[in-house]
């Protein structure tokens, strides 16, 4: 393969590729950690802060592990972000060059190699020696910094760089032409997830008593079938509140007789099925809306001095409607095929909660999101796979939450490097962010040789050297 015999490699300096704004690679990872660090903090304060009130924590959480949390999480991040850049230089320095393929193909056996292998001897295994910077320097960073995290995190940690990793694979695949994109493909893959789920909602036990409070949230506790046989419970004791007089008759005796309307035997709520259907659309339409737009407003509130306008912007958002409908529709579909199938087929089971979620999760057509449908799937896999393990068929793997994360924040970090329009953009926004626009500082036009246009989101960014440590040009175009 020409791979090996002639892989194409870089010899430029860690500071002409990597760290353009110092020659000095400690400085370089000493001024990352800095502002990682401090970005971090306020990062995972105010998130921390924030999920205390929601979750009405304690007086003793705010004083005794409000902060210590944060600080260990901070330096969880920090420390991520400078040993990439360390194990970057640290790399370039012991392979003496460059090399793109190398880390998918070899992996870790390949880096192994590199450092018990002499210098004189590289020529002879071509491709091997090269090895990928960006993909080990990522791999090892994160594999040391997920250790300092708390392990009550990592698995969420793991979860959601898992589903970044995919998402990034799928779009450098689909940037190369190997794959074409399915229609609706995230709504499909979501809709797969709501109806694995789901059937196991409507099993005995057949999910975490903190998965079910969440998605009883979502379509109500009557549909699940612990709270039809947990003690006291009944048809007319359930999670519908009694409704409120609206002041109008007409309306009033509207309600009235949706009340009074047609309910199967077997179904658990209280009121006519056409009305439960309803309650739960309006219900969770309301809740998406005011999501929606209490992030928009979040988001303009320090620009709200100067554009006013801003203000009726973030509240009538057409996003807002979006995920309002989005999950109102998921809401209502998913008790009405259930109700439906009760009528239909005169009994209930937890098939009907398999062609439910299923059915239900078409309502993302309203809200198409890649991110919630991989991660809805991914955490899907993983409930599928502890199953697996408790019920014999898997084998246990320990520490596979740090492995996970390692390996899947190397893909995210090789992308975020040579090829940064392949990224999520919001986590290239939050990339940028933490390191004070740090990652677009790669001299990005200096991997171009490797075919993936590494230079694209930066065609004209040429880093000001120091000519003292570097004597290269912009390339003529």
């Amino acid at each position: 393969m020409a791979l090996f015999s002639k892989p194409i490699v870089v010899h430029n300096t860690c500071y002409e590729i990597g760290h353009g704004w110092t020659p000095y690679c400690v400085q370089a990872s000493l001024d990352v950690s800095k502002i990682v660090f401090q970005e971090a903090f306020k990062l995972y304060g105010s998130l921390y802060l924030l999920a205390a009130i929601l979750r009405k924590r304690g007086k003793s959480y705010f004083v005794k592990r409000l902060l210590p949390e944060t600080l260990q999480s901070s330096i969880f991040l920090s420390v991520n972000g400078t040993l990439f850049l360390t194990f970057f230089c640290l790399w370039r320095k012991l392979a003496g060059c460059y090399n793109f393929y190398n880390a998918f193909i070899c992996g870790i056996p390949a880096c192994t190699m590199s450092l018990l292998i002499e210098r004189k001897d590289r020529k002879i295994l071509g491709g091997f020696y090269c090895i990928n910077s960006a993909f080990l320097s990522a791999y090892c960073g994160a594999f040391i910094a997920i250790l300092m995290e708390r392990k009550s995190r990592r698995g969420l940690l793991a979860v959601y760089l898992t589903n970044l990793a995919l998402e990034t694979g799928y779009r450098m695949a689909k940037y190369r032409g190997l794959v074409k994109p399915v229609p609706h493909g995230e709504v499909l893959l979501f809709s797969i997830a709501s109806a694995v789920y789901f059937y196991f909602f409507r099993r005995e036990s057949g999910l975490p008593q903190s998965t079910i409070s969440s998605l009883q949230y979502i379509v109500g506790s009557s549909e699940s079938p612990q709270s039809a046989t947990s003690p006291g419970h009944s048809s007319n004791n359930n999670e519908e509140p009694q409704r409120p007089r609206t002041g109008v008759a007409v309306l009033d005796k509207m309600v009235a007789r949706l009340e009074a309307g047609p309910r199967h035997r077997l179904c658990q709520h209280r009121n006519g099925c056409v009305l439960y259907v309803l309650k739960g659309c309006y219900r969770l339409f309301g809740m998406g809306y005011a999501i929606q737009a209490g992030v928009k407003l979040l988001s303009a509130l320090t620009r709200l001095h100067k554009q006013p306008r801003l203000l009726f912007d973030a509240l009538f958002n057409k996003d807002n409607f979006r995920l309002g409908a989005f999950l109102g529709s998921f809401s209502a579909l998913f008790r009405l095929v259930n109700c439906v199938l009760r009528w239909v087929r005169n009994r209930d089971s937890s098939f009907h909660g398999l062609l439910s979620g299923f059915v239900a999760g078409w309502s993302m057509l309203w809200y198409k999101s890649t991110t919630i449908a991989l991660y809805t799937a991914t955490k899907m896999a993983e409930m599928l796979y502890v199953k697996g393990i408790h019920a014999g068929y898997l084998p246990y793997i320990k520490c596979a939450d740090i492995l996970i994360y390692s390996v899947s924040t190397a893909v995210a970090f090789h992308a975020a490097v040579l090829e940064p329009h392949t990224l999520r953009p919001a986590y290239w926004k939050f990339l940028v962010r933490v390191t004070h626009g740090k990652f677009c500082h790669i001299n990005r036009r200096l991997l171009d040789v490797f075919g993936t246009n590494s230079s694209l989101m930066y065609p004209d960014y040429w880093p000001t050297y120091d000519p003292r440590f570097t004597s290269i040009k912009p390339p003529t175009s």
